[in-house]
């Protein structure tokens, strides 16, 4: 019987990971206990699994992948690593590639054809040849750059950021196997472990110290983008374009208007509801230009009823205020930026419905059944659930939207569709393309107000970036591809958020309003 075998993933999140101990008993049986010290905590783990099928399709043998999902758990365990799915991601597609390989390998031999002294043996994952052009390792990274610059089918085509990140995750693969003693015929790849020695810091009790550097000429390397002529700017950076006037006029009135979106049901393309929570999540990306993960975390406590006298009005995130914001090395940064009070007043309203009291109430109860059976590694963490708040969205189920953004993307991606469906004209990018719009808008209406130097400075402010260079990124991708409706008329509106800093309103953690 022939089998055909795929790599298949299981998802396990979220969980906190204890040592097992393991000790003998009275009776002399052994009982299994698990250590209290040094918890890991882990938001997702995507482990893999060799699957056989049949003929007819049928499942006849499904193994856990050892080999990969020891090395998996490891960066969890030993490096204190929360998240690793860019790892599984890439050897998903890594091992893949080498059924490939195999695959074509059995086609062109058997048992009579075979000759050990003449010919290469059949590729496996830890055993290579001596030439390094004939090493699964190095035939896949030639397979990803020509994915990169020669694929003429778009499907096929890979991303260089998303080559980069395969061909590192095997890199690391492999590395952690060598560093662990793993016995190779050859060596995966040239590899070298380089010391470090330098000074140390104030509180250690050495004057230097030293670190071991694992270097190995498995990179992919490529030449500057002539998309954009070898620019320092990237214009080809898709999720930095702004949507034109027209394009965003077309996602609002889905947002504000019908709340309706078109979907394959049944195979058939029907009219469907898009839910009210993601109208409002995406009109908050658009008019503050917060990250969908910050604006996935918001929460009761941010919310205000606004004051209708003014158009806009001050909104802050981050650890101060009780929510999650992506910083650059780490941490939970604090900002505020602005969102229109007619904005605000849709969240206020939404939060006084039985809709979104049903939802908390559900939220509440999931979060007492987990803690209720031992479940709390969805407590723990820099980004976990926080079980004393009242988020702001949250899913049927009771989970908060900051912990599935995967389905955010699936209902931006409907929306697209649908517009494209309604208009003919296809709207390109991903959510951040919102945060870029807000950007250009806001930027473009200051500068009827004050000089670029400031205008450039209060949008930095309001989109986080500690380097103004960043946010001179979204502002020269509008500049270099303009279009004909760049002058956004409707946010004419912020110009009064600016002028009274000292009176404005601030949405504070506890609802309250603020001079701060």
């Amino acid at each position: 019987m022939t089998l055909v075998y795929e790599v298949k993933t299981t998802e396990i999140k979220p969980y906190t990971y204890r040592t097992p101990l393991v000790s003998i008993d009275d009776d002399g049986l052994a009982k299994m206990e698990y250590s209290r010290q040094s918890p890991a905590h882990i938001k997702k783990l995507t482990l893999l699994n060799l699957v056989g099928r049949n003929e007819d399709g049928d499942i006849v043998s499904y193994k856990p992948m050892e080999h990969v999902n020891r090395f998996l758990m490891s960066h969890h365990i030993d490096e204190n690593k929360q998240e690793s799915d860019q790892y599984s991601k890439g050897l998903v597609h890594f091992f893949s590639f080498l059924i490939e390989l195999q695959e074509l390998w059995d086609k062109e031999y058997d048992e009579d054809l075979y000759d050990e002294l003449v010919d290469l043996p059949r590729p496996i994952w830890d055993s290579f040849p001596v030439r390094k052009n004939q090493k699964i390792t190095y035939q896949y990274r030639a397979a990803l750059k020509k994915a990169v610059l020669e694929e003429t089918d778009p499907n096929k085509r890979i991303a260089r950021t998303t080559a980069t990140a395969y061909i590192n995750a095997v890199v690391k693969f492999y590395s952690y196997h060598i560093r662990n003693g793993y016995q190779f015929n050859n060596p995966p790849f040239e590899h070298e472990v380089v010391t470090i020695h330098y000074q140390a810091s104030g509180s250690s009790m050495k004057a230097y110290m030293s670190k071991d550097v694992h270097t190995t000429d498995l990179r992919l390397n490529f030449g500057k983008s002539k998309r954009n002529e070898g620019g320092t700017i990237p214009s080809s950076r898709r999720d930095l374009r702004p949507l034109t006037n027209s394009e965003w006029a077309a996602v609002e009135d889905i947002l504000a208007r019908t709340q309706s979106v078109l979907k394959s049901i049944g195979g058939e393309v029907k009219p469907a509801k898009l839910p009210i929570e993601y109208c409002l999540f995406f009109l908050i990306c658009r008019y503050t230009g917060l990250r969908k993960e910050e604006v996935a975390s918001l929460h009761l406590g941010q919310v205000v009823k606004p004051d209708k006298g003014k158009a806009g009005m001050r909104l802050g995130v981050g650890g101060n205020y009780g929510s999650l914001t992506k910083t650059k090395g780490g941490g939970n940064k604090s900002r505020r930026t602005i969102i229109p009070s007619r904005i605000m007043q849709l969240l206020y309203e939404y939060t006084l419905t039985d809709r979104y009291k049903k939802r908390l109430k559900t939220f509440k109860d999931m979060c007492q059944t987990k803690i209720a059976n031992g479940e709390d590694g969805l407590f723990e963490g820099d980004d976990a659930i926080d079980k004393s708040k009242e988020y702001l969205f949250i899913s049927t189920t009771g989970k908060p939207f900051f912990t599935k953004l995967s389905e955010a993307n699936t209902r931006w991606n409907e929306i697209r569709s649908t517009v494209e469906a309604i208009t003919g004209k296809a709207i390109g990018g991903v959510i951040h393309n919102l945060r870029a719009t807000f950007a250009v808008s806001l930027f473009r209406v200051l500068l009827k107000k004050t000089t670029p130097d400031i205008a450039l400075a209060q949008v930095s402010e309001c989109l986080g970036h500690e380097d103004e260079a960043t946010t001179l990124m979204y502002l020269k991708i509008a500049q270099d591809e303009p279009t004909g409706d760049e002058i956004y008329e409707d946010l004419l509106e912020y110009l009064g958020v600016f002028e009274d800093l000292e009176t404005e309103t601030v949405a504070v953690q506890n609802g309250e309003s603020s001079d701060q």
